[in-house]
């Protein structure tokens, strides 16, 4: 009998190690990663602006000298429903007069007794984006969580993000800039052009030619504020500071705000920040 009752409670001990290494390995394998790609062109005849609309994911802005628009998209899921977010997750591109739309939908997640989302672990999708655009087409890009890149761009530009860093090299038209969670770099071609930039925390760096004329105003709250343009006076020492006055006549505006963070004001050579890779 005691030898009975050994070998069933060694057969127990096996089967619940088994059962451990099953459920270990089931979890492993339901918590890879997929993805899937997605990739079409579309005229630009009569287009005068692009937006894109995305949640999770980053977003790269690349200029080129093809007259249409290429979008290529990289669909990312991961949890034990991974496959079919991937097919519920829809790219969705549309004309709307002198505009094409391009937006992330994701899948609408079940509530318990309508409230409360069910699966939240197992429902997220992430979609990165890389946009091949003439170089003077406009863009509007808002994302929530994902770093945007744009490099060699002479249409205006329109930036937003929640989550994620912005960079801009290489640019030549006015813009407009807003993160809350991410540092700011933005550098022009030649002379500084009509910029507003916005972040709560996170610096902000932009580089221009010496001969810009500018109008500035930079605010900081927990942070310096430095410039390679003589005879600027930061005022505030500690807490908040401004600096607000003119280089040069004062032609183009600039306007700088963050809280956490340093805001720099430099000759373009002197910022060489990273750009992204070319097509």
């Amino acid at each position: 009998m005691v030898r009975v009752q050994n070998n069933k409670i060694a057969v127990r001990a096996a089967s619940a190690v088994i059962l451990s290494l099953a459920l270990v390995s089931g979890g492993a394998l339901s918590a890879e990663q997929q993805s899937e790609r997605f990739e079409k062109a579309y005229e630009l005849t009569g287009i005068k602006k692009i937006r894109l609309q995305n949640i999770n994911g980053s977003v790269q802005l690349v200029s080129w000298e093809r007259d249409y628009l290429k979008v290529e998209a990289l669909k990312r899921a991961r949890g034990s429903r991974a496959e079919q977010v991937l097919k519920e997750t829809e790219i969705r591109v549309t004309k709307s007069g002198e505009t094409i739309e391009i937006e992330t939908v994701l899948p609408k997640q079940t509530r318990l007794f309508g409230i409360f989302p069910v699966g939240m672990g197992d429902s997220g999708a992430e979609v990165a984006y890389d946009l091949h655009v003439p170089a003077d087409v406009p863009i509007d890009v808002e994302t929530v969580n994902g770093r945007i890149e744009t490099a060699r761009r002479t249409g205006t530009l329109s930036l937003n993000t929640v989550n994620g860093s912005i960079l801009v090299v290489s640019h030549d038209a006015p813009l407009s800039v807003n993160t809350v969670n991410g540092s700011v770099e933005v550098s022009f071609v030649g002379t500084l052009k009509p910029a507003e930039i916005e972040t709560v925390n996170g610096s902000v760096t932009v580089s221009c030619g010496r001969e810009s004329s500018i109008r500035y105003d930079l605010q900081t709250v927990n942070g310096k504020i430095r410039s390679d343009f003589a005879g600027m006076t930061v005022e505030g020492k500690w807490g908040p500071k401004e600096a607000k006055g003119v280089f040069n006549g004062g032609r183009d505006r600039l306007a700088v705000e963050t809280v956490n963070g340093e805001v720099r004001l430099l000759f373009a050579d002197a910022a060489i920040p990273k750009a992204p890779p070319r097509p």
